[in-house]
């Protein structure tokens, strides 16, 4: 029978972090910490979709959103909450 007693907590050590592009619910956290009630929602319209590639022309284009709905982002169950900001 081996019984151990209590370890110490891991050791993670980095020389650097380099962060290129942070995104939509990220987040970069140092020590000991808790986010608590941290929700993200997000929404896009696009009138004309994704121009990409290389010699690619987009001449007297016209958009148009049309964007009627009540709620612009889809949440989840406790994200709504009257009155919290």
């Amino acid at each position: 029978m081996n019984l151990q007693g209590p370890q110490d907590p891991p050791v993670i050590q980095f020389d650097s972090i380099h962060v290129i592009t942070i995104g939509d619910a990220s987040g970069i956290f140092v020590g000991t910490n808790m986010q608590i009630l941290w929700t993200t929602s997000s929404k896009a319209n696009s009138g004309m979709g994704e121009v990409s590639g290389e010699n690619n022309y987009v001449i007297n284009n016209v958009n148009t959103v049309y964007d009627n709905d009540i709620i612009d982002a889809p949440y989840t169950k406790g994200d709504f909450i009257i009155g919290r900001v």
